[in-house]
């Protein structure tokens, strides 16, 4: 399970003279069962590919065909472990024209075009694994990856074969707009949005249609818990669903990600973030509020989290196994076990005006940010040379910031 979301936000509120122009940040979680060591990988502009194993036989290696030199660099996340997925084969990431990357799950319907072999293999098959990157490396804008995307064939293995993963696809780009890719029966459904919101099955067009059954559902209440008698706070979102399904979860991320963006450019009704104070001249941001870049990121990691499916062990599952023959009825082990199912591994932020990427583990509070606007791609070493971070298991790095030292008296 995972789940996709985007917000915008002005990119200047607050001023008396207030811009147009706009911030646009993205954000997903990624939720599987079963333990995945990932990390965040920085390729550079001169990356070639496909990648080649440092140890040839890799089961993936050969399916894509295709020859590219990335002429963008880009961060992202990728499986760090062994065996197939030694190589990085990326399922999210940004690069440093602020177009980003989402693969979430789509079981079942997902069919990739055939993987060919022999001397009339095409030399323009890109594998289902290699995809993410090939966008990431060479498209600036969305509008530039659609009219790309007819030249090359999408391919994986057959549903149910070995090392078949099916996955559909979300891109967006600097200017909000967003494309959704999904392989059925072999061949690709293109949607575009703007609102980047993307969850797994049923298939992108049956959630559309979908989402339209909570027409009546608003973020517009009639006042606050403050203001107004009982509790009107979220009277507009009662049906609103709350379960782990993913078609409940678009209709989350479609409702909830509106909210933000209604807010007046100007400024007014954004307290306390950003927020401007009844002074003359008006004041940016008042001292010790989040501006617009710290408050949009927030909003997209807290909306994401409401959104996904789930934080680890709230979701379990019943595995079956043998029952043991020896021994005394107390200690043979019962036929079933209940262990944790799906859950959230970590979390993602794309700042597409920023160029910044954040990421957060399913066992770490702390949200770490990679500037891209810092990096030079030109220069950054490449694959297998190219620099990491550790998402999942996370190593030595921190899990949280101990305060105590940082505690100050009262004034007297």
């Amino acid at each position: 399970m995972c789940t996709n979301l985007m917000i915008s936000v002005p990119a200047n509120p607050g001023l008396s003279s207030p811009d147009t122009s706009r911030m646009f940040v993205s954000a997903r979680a990624l939720e599987m069962p079963g333990e995945i060591a990932q990390s965040v990988y920085v390729m550079p502009s001169k990356q070639s590919w496909p990648l080649t194993p440092a140890t040839p036989g890799s089961a993936a290696q050969g399916w894509t065909t295709l020859r590219w030199t990335n002429p963008y660099g880009f961060v992202g996340i990728a499986p760090s472990g062994s065996g197939w997925q030694s190589l990085p084969t990326f399922n999210d990431g940004i690069n440093s024209q602020g177009l980003s990357v989402g693969a979430l799950w789509l079981a079942p319907g997902t069919q990739y075009g055939p993987l060919g072999t022999g001397a009339g293999t095409p030399k323009n098959q890109v594998s289902f694994l290699d995809f993410p990157a090939w966008i990431l490396g060479n498209f600036a804008s969305v509008s530039d990856f659609l009219s790309a995307l007819p030249n090359i064939i999408v391919v994986g293995p057959a549903p149910g074969a070995q090392f078949y993963v099916p996955l559909h696809y979300i891109v967006t780009d600097n200017t909000g707009q967003s494309a959704v890719i999904e392989f059925i029966n072999g061949t690709p459904q293109i949607y575009k949005c703007t609102n980047g919101v993307m969850t797994n099955w049923p298939t992108y067009d049956w959630q559309l249609t979908n989402v339209q059954n909570y027409y009546n559902l608003t973020l517009v209440g009639t006042a606050t818990s403050t203001s107004g008698a009982g509790n009107p706070v979220g009277g507009g979102l009662v049906g609103l669903p709350g379960d782990s399904l993913s078609a409940s979860r678009f209709v989350r991320a479609t409702i909830l990600s509106q909210g933000i963006s209604q807010l007046p450019a100007d400024g007014t009704g954004w307290l306390p973030a950003p927020g401007v104070f009844p002074t003359t001249p008006p004041s940016k941001n008042p001292p010790g509020f989040a501006g617009p870049e710290q408050t949009a990121v927030m909003v997209a990691l807290q909306l994401t989290q409401i959104c996904m499916g789930t934080p680890y062990g709230m979701l379990l599952e019943t595995v079956k196994n043998s029952p043991s023959t020896t021994g005394t009825p107390d200690t043979m082990p019962s036929s079933s076990t209940t262990t944790y199912g799906d859950y959230t591994m970590w979390t993602s932020v794309r700042d597409h005006t920023n160029l910044k990427y954040y990421f957060m583990s399913a066992f770490s509070g702390i949200l770490t940010m990679i500037d891209l606007n810092s990096l030079d791609f030109a220069t950054t070493p490449a694959y297998p040379a190219a620099a990491s971070i550790a998402v999942m298991p996370q190593g030595g790095a921190p899990w949280r910031v101990d305060a105590t030292k940082m505690l100050t008296p009262a004034a007297a």
